[in-house]
């Protein structure tokens, strides 16, 4: 039963067509801190600052912020929180993405040392621009597969997560570039004597052509992330 489960789960963490598609490819690194204030059997919140890159153009990045609560209810959890991002260039009109959000998140053992958290999101999308462009607002609802294991037989602190999320919104809207896609992530995760972890891996997009950016392609992330 848990191989029929695992197996297809594993696929959908993989789209060959992705990596081979005919558009431009552009290289990130993202940066991410993470502070969780509270994590027991109730509740969950954390605090979260990141800072995104482009390798290609070195004036382009964006910095963000997000807060979020999370009621624990078995192994289902409700959860709403704040996202702000920045995003400025000297090519581009900068902006500020406020995003509220409400989401649904389960965990879910697979196996003695193999877990499958899932989770639904809707966001408030808000768009504003530093200039006479004009100003956005839209719905996106986000579904997220993250799967965690041992990277190694018999230790527990060291994991692989293979992550895919989808992306929906409610209307296309100029600033949008990456509407209605799917993201594919792999992630080698340390965990320490103190439960803090660091991990890093890379992601894969796919965005399009906007009034903000004149190519369409992939963007290939590198990422390291902090938690504590």
């Amino acid at each position: 039963m848990k191989t029929k489960i695992l197996f297809p789960l594993l696929i959908s963490f993989f789209n060959p067509g992705i990596f081979f598609s005919q558009e431009k490819d552009e290289l990130f690194h993202e940066i991410e801190v993470a502070y969780t204030f509270v994590n027991n059997d109730k509740w969950r919140g954390a605090i979260i600052t990141n800072w995104k890159h482009i390798y290609d153009e070195i004036g382009w990045g964006r910095w963000g912020g997000d807060v979020y609560i999370s009621r624990k209810i078995k192994s289902i959890a409700i959860e709403s929180g704040i996202t702000v991002n920045y995003t400025f260039d000297k090519d581009i009109v900068n902006y500020v993405d406020f995003r509220p959000w409400l989401g649904l998140r389960s965990d879910l053992q697979l196996s003695e040392h193999t877990f499958l958290m899932q989770k639904f999101k809707i966001e408030s999308r808000n768009l504003y621009f530093d200039e006479s462009y004009r100003n956005e607002h839209l719905l996106r609802s986000r579904y997220l597969l993250s799967l965690k294991y041992n990277l190694f037989k018999d230790q527990e602190n060291w994991k692989l997560n293979p992550t895919t999320e989808w992306y929906f919104i409610d209307r296309q809207v100029d600033a949008e570039r990456f509407v209605n896609s799917v993201e594919f992530g792999i992630r080698i995760i340390k965990v320490f004597e103190n439960e803090n972890e660091l991990a890093f891996g890379y992601k894969i997009e796919s965005f399009k052509k906007t009034n903000l950016s004149e190519n369409s392609g992939r963007g290939h992330i590198l990422v390291l992330e902090y938690g504590f």
